[in-house]
Parts: C-alpha cells; sequence; structure tokens
C-alpha cells in the first residue's frame, strides 16, 4: 500500500510540475512545412492520401470515437462543409479506433457526415503527425504546405475554421478575417466582454506563479458576469489553491451547474470533497470525468487516490496506471 501511495504522489508532482499547454494539435508538424503524406482507407474502402488533394485546401481532423468534444468537432465541421460545399475544400476525419467499426459507420450515417472518414489502422498519421490532443485540427493549403492547426475543442471552434478555411481558399483577406472575429462578439455587452479579458489575464496572471494577482482577476470577472462558467471555475480554482475550501466549493459548483462538461470542474469540485472528507462526493462528481475526457491523466489520478482511500486496491491500480499512460503520450487536459 505504501508503494501505491509513493507511485501516486510521484506521478502526481510529475504532472504539477511538467504540466503541458493545452493548445498543441501536432507535435511533429511545423507550420510553413509540407506534413508527410499518407495513404488512408475510408469506410468504403477507398484510398485517400493528402498528395492527391493538391489544389484544395485540406483540414485534417484526427478525432477520438466516444469523446464528447470529438463528436461536436465533427458536427461543426459538417457545418463548414455545407457553407463552403461549392469551395475547394477537403475534410479528412482521421480515427486510429478502428476495433469500433460498427459506431462509426453509424455515427457517420445519424449525422449526415458528408466528408471522408479515414481509419488509421495503424496509427502511422498518429505517430507521424504527433497527436497531442483529441480532437486535434490542421489546416493544409492549396499547395500542401501546413498552414494552421486548432488543438482541442473550445466554443469558437466553428468561427475559427470557418475564418482561417475562408482565408486559404482566398474568399476573404486578413484584414477581412480580423473584421469577421470583431463582429462575432458585438452581442457580448461591455461587461460581458471585460469579464473575459479579467478572465484571460487571470489565466496568464496564474501561469506566471502570480497567484494572488490571479485571483484578484477572476473575482472582478466573476462580478462583472456571473453567468460565465470560466470565472467561476477559475476563480474556484484558485480560491481552493488558497485553501480558501468554502468559497472554493461555492464557485466550483456554480461553474458545474453552468458548464456540466467542464473537466476542470470536476477535478477541482472532486479535490473540495476529497479535502472535507466527503469522499463519496468526490467519486461522484469525478466518475463521469474518463467518459468526458479519456486523456486527462489528472482525472484518473485523482480517481486513483479516492479509490485507494476506500480501500479498492484494484481500481485504484486501473486509475494510476492510465493516469501514467496518459501522461507518457503527453495528453494531459
Amino acid at each position: 500500500m505504501k508503494r501505491i501511495i509513493f507511485m501516486a504522489v510521484c506521478l502526481f508532482l510529475t504532472i504539477c510540475l511538467f504540466d503541458l499547454p493545452q493548445c498543441w494539435g501536432f507535435r511533429h508538424l511545423k507550420e510553413g512545412e509540407i506534413p508527410p503524406d499518407f495513404k488512408l482507407k475510408d469506410l468504403s474502402g477507398k484510398t485517400h492520401s493528402l498528395s492527391q488533394s493538391k489544389g484544395k485546401v485540406v483540414l485534417v481532423l484526427y478525432w477520438r470515437v466516444g469523446q464528447g468534444r470529438s463528436l461536436k468537432a465533427l458536427k461543426e465541421l459538417k457545418v463548414v462543409f455545407e457553407k463552403l460545399s461549392d469551395q475547394p475544400l477537403e475534410i479528412l476525419a482521421i480515427t486510429k479506433d478502428t476495433d469500433k467499426l460498427s459506431e462509426i459507420k453509424n455515427l457517420k450515417k445519424s449525422l449526415g457526415i458528408p466528408f471522408s472518414i479515414l481509419l488509421d489502422s495503424g496509427a502511422e498519421v498518429y505517430s507521424e503527425f504527433g497527436v497531442f490532443v483529441f480532437p486535434s485540427t490542421a489546416l493544409i493549403n492549396r499547395k500542401g504546405v501546413y498552414r494552421f492547426h486548432y488543438g482541442g475543442f473550445r466554443d469558437n471552434y466553428q468561427e475559427k475554421i470557418l475564418g482561417q478555411v475562408k482565408l486559404l481558399i482566398g474568399l476573404i483577406t486578413e484584414k477581412e478575417l480580423h473584421a469577421e472575429s470583431e463582429n462575432n462578439h458585438t452581442s457580448l455587452t461591455e461587461d460581458q466582454k471585460r469579464a473575459i479579458n479579467h478572465i484571460n489575464l487571470g489565466k496568464t496572471l496564474r501561469k506566471r506563479g502570480m497567484d494572488e494577482k490571479a485571483l484578484q482577476e477572476f473575482r472582478k470577472a466573476v462580478d462583472l458576469d456571473t453567468a460565465n462558467p470560466e470565472g467561476h471555475i477559475f476563480l474556484g480554482l484558485a480560491l481552493l489553491n488558497q485553501k480558501e475550501i468554502e468559497q472554493a466549493l461555492q464557485h466550483l459548483k456554480k461553474g458545474i451547474e453552468l458548464d456540466s462538461r467542464s473537466i476542470d470542474a470536476r477535478i477541482g469540485l472532486g479535490r473540495v470533497y476529497r479535502m472535507k472528507g466527503q469522499t463519496k462526493k468526490a467519486l461522484e462528481v469525478l466518475q463521469a470525468g474518463p467518459s468526458l475526457c479519456p486523456d486527462s491523466a489528472v482525472i484518473h489520478l485523482e480517481l486513483g487516490i479516492i479509490y485507494e482511500s476506500l480501500g479498492k486496491t484494484n481500481e485504484a491500480l486501473k486509475h494510476y496506471k492510465a493516469s501514467t499512460e496518459c501522461y507518457l503520450k503527453r495528453k494531459i487536459y
């Protein structure tokens, strides 16, 4: 048992000390270079490659079956494809989950996905491109040059991807793209815009280790916009870091109420309950984590700690192992 605790502590410290950026999409690709070619079959057995798509803008989505964020990305890309159906755009959605073929086929049919889903059965593209998070999106211009990436999925996914695709096709200029982005935010009130600015500043200060100043920024954000889940979540995490447990609990509960799929909120809330000795509540909050984000080393680590405290050694070991695997594959959420 002492050995298990020692391993968990070492893993926890490693993750905290060497946590990597979430925004990376493909670690082995560099913008301005030509990515390695590939030949993959789609669901009907037809072979597709990057080289045969020159002359078009190619969007490569590397996604994971059963992951909520990947499902959202597929739905958003369907909209992008339909908006630009008369343009030289090709979307290739790649997955290595070839053991779930029937599920993939059902998903394509139920969502009415109009673009190709390719099977990376040997995980060659996964390895050569250096997939960092699921989903990851790459844009390759009409000359076959890698120009843009988007790691993960956030609320601005469709806006960002659509804008960049239009730019690469030549439908808009850089200036027009910037203007479109500005117009998309005009529906926000001034207080909502200011709240977002405070949240972004708080995140930057937090990364620099300026926790007190970050806490102040998150407080300002919540004061300005009480309906912004990120404000409550990051304020809760900052308060937790300051050992203000009850206040952290209040804001993290509000954050998860506003955004039930937030992994950050679940991790924070799970830790609060664990610190309060409410292990069962912590377990209830965290159990949904792996289905929402299978690649989160931290979720598995937290579950391992909880199961170990409950004396469920086999469950604890399972999650410690999953946590280690996620970390070694550089998929920390």
